[in-house]
């Protein structure tokens, strides 16, 4: 009673002391900008249009119909859809369909707890993204629809019935129970304003928030109006948790913010106040409670029922500052997101080109990509295709995209971004052998650049190595017969709460009847033994056994083989794996495979092969010199005639061009 007591008289002491009113047409609610840093989340179960029945004529199915309506049909929406069991079975066997229609361009993300679930949509302007193990999606060419009314009657005839339909606005997530008998009527005919809180709870941003202008850059108070319109059927007692959160993007937050805080709705509901800042006066209708303090229910006061009414109650307190004005149709909780940095930065902070916004083009960016997924992990590179079709409905587009080094740019063939590195390259990192991590830096026609870290996982891949040794350090292709050979299978993965069962393996030799190592996963014979193996490393999973290869019928092995091993997976999903060793076989008996040429052998026929080289040219020289023609011989007197003259003996000397003569002259 002391705190509440306290807390009166600070109100009073707020009410005695406020400046005097300011008249109420001077606050011209306006739009909220994106700079101005207030943003008013609410969860809801209220549709605009929505209905239940019992379930499709199939026992063992459900069918569900969402119709997104999209605020800018121009731009993508982003929904998360959360998919959970009512009984929070996830082995429930009763089969889910969903059938997706919108208005306009969305991203829908889907995550379930492993529920076998099946999507029906158009995939003309919806973009869907499983996250789940057990998701199928069915692109069934939906024709287009005008209204969730005529996706409903399509989604009749299709099936039978339905089991809900919901008609949602443009919520950010959509929480969805299934496995629950949500309706008694036998057809599903939709109503306005439906609540559909038995099974769905939407997650809204409020696109509805207003504000009024200030002068001053640094009001010394703010206030902030939510108008919470239940409808009449409503009227019982609810309670609504509401929360104002303070932050700031850089620095800290100001903490002393001082701000009035209006909360009109039905005087039978009940306000749960939960954080707030220190310097906070209430005007509320109906009853509140304050989580930090243990003092019951507190009386509120009776308010204006009017827009302009509850501005000039605010005035009435001294503040003509109106930082945010929210009507919100139904609500189960409420967030008051309010940035507003400390002192030193504050006018900075208030400054709408200094804030980022949760809707900046950054954050659109990043969200857009993350959602999409185009990056891709291959056995040696990484692959990033981005579609062009989802980057339409940017108003800033995207003119280059690169990887963490720039050097390694995207070819843009038209409709995809196209981008393929190798794991060494483009500053791409490899952590335990498995994850592949770089970043994606997309520059806008602004010359503004995004920077996303991605993230993917190289393929599941199974190896075999043969060893000599039992250290396993020094890999070989080479099996030596009747020695003992080390084996190491080893699975490449990055599911580490998985389980690596070595089933068979066999070594096929060419020609010969296959020789079974391992049967369903034990030793299948004595000459194989599994041996222990040391803890595995991240991303790996290991199995090693030592074998002696020996041909039983006491002949030679085959000069080649191959090593042969399947293995299983436990996990949710269980997977095989095979792989295979080409090996050569080298067995120390056998002269003509291993012996080879003696070093005696191969000096013995270097010699004689240079020995028949010198007597070959002997015996050529030997002929060439005994087969000269003789016949062409002119031979020369010593002794000339006396009649002939020098000079003519002189002449005919000269014209001699055989060897014979020329060594005669000589």
């Amino acid at each position: 009673m002391e705190k509440v007591h306290c807390l009166a008289l600070l109100l009073a002491f707020s009410s005695a002391t406020s400046a005097s009113p300011v008249d109420v047409q001077d606050c011209t609610l306006q739009p909220l900008e994106q700079g101005q840093g207030v943003r008013v989340l609410y969860s809801t179960g209220r549709v605009p249009s929505g209905c239940v029945s019992r379930a499709a004529p199939e026992a063992d199915r459900e069918v569900h119909v969402l119709y997104l309506q999209c605020g800018d049909k121009s731009g993508m929406s982003q929904l998360f859809l959360n998919v959970s069991s009512a009984d929070g079975n996830s082995t429930q066997r009763r089969k889910v369909v969903f059938v997706v229609s919108a208005n306009g361009f969305s991203l829908l993300t889907i995550h379930s707890e492993d529920l076998p679930l099946t999507f029906i949509y158009n995939s003309e302007n919806i973009f869907l993204n499983m996250n789940t193990n057990n998701g199928e999606t069915n692109t069934t060419a939906l024709p287009s629809f005008a209204s969730g009314e005529e996706l409903l009657k399509w989604a009749k005839l299709k099936y039978g019935g339905v089991s809900s339909f919901a008609s949602v606005g443009s919520p950010q997530r959509i929480h969805f129970q299934v496995g629950k008998e949500i309706g008694t009527s036998e057809d599903c005919i939709p109503e306005t304003d439906f609540d559909a809180g038995q099974y769905l709870e939407m997650d809204v941003i409020s696109s509805e928030v207003k504000s009024c202008p200030h002068p001053s850059k640094n009001p010394r108070k703010e206030a902030h109006i939510v108008w919470l319109q239940q409808g009449h059927q409503d009227s019982g007692t609810q309670a609504v948790e509401l929360n104002m959160n303070v932050t700031c993007d850089k620095g800290d937050p100001f903490k002393e913010l001082s701000v009035v805080l209006v909360l009109k709705s039905q005087h039978s509901l009940l306000w749960n106040i939960g954080s707030t800042t220190h310097s906070t006066q209430f005007l509320v209708s109906g009853k509140y409670s304050l989580k930090h303090m243990s003092s019951g229910k507190i009386d509120g006061e009776a308010l204006p029922d009017s827009k302009e009414g509850l501005i000039r109650k605010v005035h009435d307190r001294g503040v003509d500052f109106i930082a945010s004005y929210t009507e919100i149709p139904s609500a189960n909780r409420i967030t008051l997101e309010v940035v507003r940095c400390a002192e030193e930065s504050r006018e900075a902070a208030t400054t709408p080109q200094a804030r980022s916004h949760p809707h900046s083009p950054t954050r659109e960016i990043e969200g857009l990509i993350n959602l999409v997924v185009p990056w891709r992990c291959l056995e040696n590179t990484i692959e990033v295709a981005l579609a062009k079709q989802y980057l339409s409905v940017l108003k800033d587009p995207i003119t280059i995209m690169t990887l963490s080094d720039s050097r390694c740019v995207a070819q843009d063939n038209m409709t995809h971004f196209v981008l393929r590195s190798g794991l060494e390259d483009c500053f791409t990192r490899v952590e335990s052998g498995i994850h592949v991590k770089n970043k994606l830096i997309v520059t806008l026609a602004s010359l503004q650049q995004v920077t996303i870290p991605f993230q993917c996982d190289l393929p599941e891949k199974l190896s075999l190595q043969l060893f000599s040794t039992p250290e396993f350090r020094l890999p070989s292709t080479t099996l030596e017969f009747n020695e003992v050979a080390y084996v190491q299978v080893s699975l490449r993965t990055a599911d580490q709460d998985s389980s690596l069962q070595l089933q068979e393996c066999s070594l096929k030799a060419t020609g010969r009847t296959s020789m079974p190592l391992i049967r369903n996963g034990t030793s299948a014979s004595s000459s194989v033994e599994i041996l222990e193996v040391p803890d595995n490393s991240p991303g790996t999973r290991i199995h090693r056994f030592r074998f002696v290869y020996e041909a039983k019928d006491g002949g030679r092995p085959s000069l080649s083989a191959t090593l042969v091993c399947w293995v299983s997976l436990n996990r949710h999903n269980p997977s095989s794996f095979e792989s295979s060793l080409d090996v050569k076989v080298n067995d120390p008996n056998s002269p003509s495979h291993d012996q080879g040429l003696g070093i005696g052998t191969v000096v013995g026929i270097t010699f004689g092969a240079f020995l028949i080289g010198v007597l070959l040219t002997a015996a050529l020289w030997y002929i060439y010199s005994h087969t000269r023609p003789l016949a062409k011989m002119q031979p020369v007197s010593a002794n000339p005639p006396a009649s002939e003259s020098s000079s003519t003996n002189h002449s005919i000397g000269s014209t001699q061009s055989t060897p014979c003569s020329t060594s005669s002259m000589a």
